[in-house]
């Protein structure tokens, strides 16, 4: 295809116009340029140029395709402009953009133009445009933000009228990730090209001399070699796009991959001094202490510390936040969730048990990398990930821990910090994510939908309705006249008035919501409410044991859902067939019968 106006180089156009043999191409390149101050709806305008609004020169034989890449905000700016219009003044555009925003075409809508024929999933759909009956155009529409790149591809055919049927979109269990196959996940497969790429650009990559230069980076391809290494690096970014509810755009990818391969170092030096940052601190033998400290200068570019922002530290420094592949991946960190356990394989179960052992070795019997590397099955991925450079920095530590003028607070300072590195380098290995519990349930709540993981129902029933007496088989009450609808627990100090709350019906529903699911609470068959099921909801519900309500550091993000839902129980349409009662102290007068609605 020809290029049909010359632009300027080196400058990001708006528009590009392409001429082919049988058809003409427009391409949107990006729509956030505005090229008209006073058109406030540019998008609306390309499409209905396109389709052949205001084409009076163009002979009506010659076919147009249009290529659009928008994003949701400009589909809101599009959006309120054209709710200024009434729907007999709908142009193309303005019924294309409602349709791509989800506003429903409902009601007495009188436009020329409609959309029809709609077929596909929440990630690809196709229908077709018409004018006053007569077909017009087809349209095909990819939403890039709704699949997650670390999951599968889904299976998808697009026929000769752009009708497209697809499969399901599927989210992989923990357990289960390990098995899943490379090739189908965007992300994995770019990985894997990454490093093809990067090792077919060094000298002899396999042949490094690994016995007398301390190689970082030489240790990263060789760990990412390792197809269990892989999987476990990238379920922790799928971990952290779980808890975060967000998903990892390319560029957000292109910089986790960055930050496994050579750690920061694209911020703090040019391409040119990375190999003479890493000669510069190389062991020079002249005192254990000095040499353990160039070993953590380098294994700051070592990916289980350089995904999480650690480095000669123990956790990442202040401001790391504001990196966006850190602000991702530090919440997901293992140091700040080491359960005890000996089972890496279980979601539901600990793991951190065998690093802990393993500092508790004699220096006669060994070192704790090697007392790690003795507990774990020589087939799996610890074996993998471990190279000649971590052996070297356990060498280092060890080297440290016996010089006999090491203070007490130094000794206690390396340990902490080693025993943070061999935590990161287990659990990445594995791809084990803190909080790993309440992630897996997070998916199975996903895959179960409508329904409710067994393990969660008690916990959630005593988070939004938890009892007065939790040792006794006794009621929940909400205070009527409280300024919070907190229920009331324990001994009143004053009176109350409250109305005494049924156990709820629980399911979920997560019908067009991409990965979001909706917790629906019900009574008697009547939803009273509905509120977002996620990471910080499920880990607060976790923290509630038998009957007892708990709370986490996330208490801040989810109490103002928890007040909404309770508050909806005291709306006077919910309140026709309730008890009333008044607590004092430890007691509950009630003080009305039960009333039914009159009919």
């Amino acid at each position: 295809m020809r290029l049909m106006s010359e632009l300027e180089e080196g400058l990001a156009h708006r528009i590009y116009d392409y001429e082919g043999t049988l058809a003409d191409l427009v391409v949107v390149n990006d729509a956030t340029i505005n090229l008209e101050a006073s058109n406030r709806a540019p998008l609306i305008s390309d499409i209905d140029r396109v389709v052949g609004v205001g084409m009076g020169a163009v002979p009506p034989s010659r076919s147009r395709h249009l290529m659009a890449c928008v994003n949701r905000g400009v589909l809101v700016e599009e959006m309120s402009e054209s709710r200024l219009r009434d729907s007999q003044d709908w142009t193309a555009g303005d019924v294309l953009v409602r349709w791509l925003y989800g506003s429903p075409l409902t009601g007495p809508i009188q436009s020329s133009w409609q959309v029809t024929g709609v077929t596909g999933q929440d990630f690809v759909r196709s229908a077709r445009l018409s004018h006053m009956g007569e077909h017009v155009a087809n349209v095909l529409a990819v939403f890039v933000d709704e699949c997650s790149l670390f999951e599968e591809r889904p299976a998808i055919t697009i026929g000769a009228d752009s009708h497209v049927s697809a499969e399901e979109y599927r989210i992989v269990p923990l357990a289960q990730r390990p098995e899943m196959e490379a090739s189908r996940t965007p992300a994995a497969d770019l990985l894997v090209n990454v490093l093809k790429a990067v090792e077919e650009s060094v000298d002899n990559p396999r042949e490094h001399a690994l016995e007398t230069v301390v190689d970082p980076l030489g240790a990263n391809l060789q760990s990412l070699r390792s197809p269990l290494v892989r999987s476990g690096l990238l379920t922790m970014a799928r971990s952290a796009e779980l808890m975060s509810a967000t998903r990892m755009t390319y560029r957000e990818l292109w910089g986790f991959l960055t930050r496994a391969l050579v750690g920061d170092a694209p911020s703090r030096m040019p391409r040119e001094h990375l190999g003479e940052f890493v000669m510069a601190n190389q062991p020079s033998g002249l005192g254990a202490e000095e040499d353990f400290e160039r070993m953590r200068i380098l294994s700051a570019l070592r990916f289980n510390q350089s995904i999480f922002g650690a480095g000669e530290r123990s956790a990442a420094p202040d401001g790391s936040m504001r990196d966006p592949v850190l602000k991702l991946l530090i919440p997901v960190d293992p140091v700040s969730d080491a359960v005890p356990g000996s089972n890496p394989d279980a979601p539901g179960e600990g793991w951190a048990t065998r690093i802990s052992d393993a500092f508790g070795v004699h220096a006669s019997d060994g070192t704790p990398l090697q007392s790690l590397l003795d507990s774990a099955a020589e087939d799996g991925p610890l074996h993998a990930v471990v190279t000649d450079f971590d052996r070297r920095l356990d060498d280092a530590f060890c080297q440290l821990l016996q010089s006999p003028h090491l203070k007490d607070e130094k000794r206690l300072e390396a340990t902490g910090w080693y025993g943070a590195y061999l935590t990161r380098l287990y659990a990445v290995s594995h791809g084990i994510c803190a909080f790993r519990r309440e992630v897996d349930l997070l998916i199975r709540t996903w895959v179960q939908s409508p329904h409710l993981p067994d393990d969660l129902k008690s916990p959630l029933r005593t988070l939004i309705r938890p009892k007065r007496n939790p040792t006794e088989s006794g009621s929940s009450l909400l205070p009527l006249f409280d300024s919070r609808t907190e229920p009331i627990t324990g001994r009143t100090a004053t009176p109350k008035l409250a109305v005494r709350v049924r156990e709820p019906e629980l399911s979920t529903n997560r019908q067009g919501q991409g990965e979001q699911v909706l917790l629906v609470i019900g009574t008697d068959g009547t939803t009273m409410s509905r509120v977002s099921l996620d990471f910080p909801l499920i880990r607060e519900a976790l923290a509630c044991v038998d009957d007892h309500i708990g709370v986490t550091d996330l208490i801040d993000v989810t109490a103002p859902r928890l007040e909404r839902v309770r508050a909806s129980r005291l709306l006077s349409s919910h309140l026709h067939g309730a008890e009333f009662c008044l607590a004092d102290g430890d007691s509950e007068v009630q003080i009305t019968q039960r009333y039914r609605k009159e009919s």
